[in-house]
C-alpha cells in the first residue's frame, strides 16, 4: 500500500537552488530569488518559484495541486496555518488587464489554442502542465509554456466554478471548491487575465491574484512524497 505525504520543502536544497539563478536574466533572478530559510524549511513562493525548484526535488518527490491540500487541510485543519502556498495557474482570457500579465495570458492562451482547449470557461493550470520560458519582453523576464505532460482533464482544468466568488466547505478531486452558501471558506476569483491559484492560511482559496511574482515570509512551496506503508 502507498502511503501520500505532504510536507513543506526542506531548506537544504536553498543552496543549489540559488547557485541555479544564475544562468538567468537579470529581470528572472528577481523574481525567483526570493527563498529564504527559516528554521529548516524554505520560506517564500510565488507563481515562479515551485516551476524552478522541481529541478531540485528529491527523487519520488513532487509539487502538490490544491486537491492535495485540500484534502490535507481537511484533515488536519492546522496543516497550512498562518502559510500560503501556490499551485498553478488560473486564466481567463486571451489577455490581461494588468499590463504586466497581458505577455504572459496571450502565451499561454495561443498555446492552450493550439491544442483545441477554449477559454469559453476559466482554466486552472497546475504546474505539472508548466515550464519556465525565459522572455526579455516579460515583466518578470520569464513567461510560462505548456509542457508535454499538460493534459485537459488532468492538470488542465475546466473551471467554471471559477467565474465568480463563492463560500465553500470542501473541494473536489481536481482541486476545486464545491459551493456551500453556508460554507466557512471563501474562494475569490476576477474577472479577466491570469492570476496565480493558492491556499491561503488553510481556508481561503485566492484565484484573484495577479502579482505573479510577489513572495513573503509566510510562503511554503509543499511537495508530495509517495511511501511504501
Amino acid at each position: 500500500m502507498t502511503e501520500i505525504i505532504l510536507k513543506m520543502l526542506d531548506s537544504d536544497i536553498l543552496g543549489a537552488y540559488n547557485e541555479g539563478l544564475a544562468h538567468y536574466n537579470e529581470k528572472a533572478r528577481k523574481s525567483l530569488n526570493v527563498l529564504l530559510d527559516r528554521n529548516g524549511e524554505i520560506a517564500g513562493c510565488n507563481s515562479f518559484v515551485p516551476l524552478e525548484i522541481r529541478k531540485y526535488l528529491p527523487k519520488g518527490t513532487r509539487l502538490s495541486t490544491m486537491a492535495d491540500l485540500g484534502r490535507a487541510t481537511e484533515i488536519n485543519p492546522e496543516f497550512l496555518r498562518g502559510f500560503f502556498s501556490d499551485t498553478g495557474l488560473g486564466l481567463r482570457t486571451a489577455g490581461d488587464s494588468q499590463r504586466e500579465n497581458d505577455l504572459l495570458a496571450k502565451i499561454l492562451a495561443k498555446q492552450l489554442g493550439k491544442r483545441g482547449i477554449t477559454l469559453r470557461t476559466p482554466k486552472v493550470i497546475y504546474f505539472d502542465a508548466l515550464d519556465l520560458k525565459e522572455n526579455k519582453d516579460s515583466a518578470y523576464g520569464l513567461v510560462y509554456g505548456l509542457n508535454e505532460r499538460a493534459k485537459l482533464g488532468e492538470n488542465i482544468i475546466d473551471a467554471p466554478e471559477l467565474m465568480r466568488d463563492m463560500k465553500f466547505r470542501t473541494m473536489d478531486k481536481r482541486g476545486i471548491p464545491i459551493e456551500d452558501k453556508n460554507g466557512k471558506r471563501t474562494c475569490y476569483t476576477r474577472k479577466d487575465g491570469l492570476s496565480r491559484f493558492y491556499l491561503y492560511r488553510y481556508s481561503v482559496l485566492f484565484s484573484n491574484d495577479g502579482d505573479l511574482a510577489d513572495s513573503s515570509d509566510d510562503g511554503r512551496v509543499v511537495v508530495v512524497k509517495e511511501a511504501k506503508k
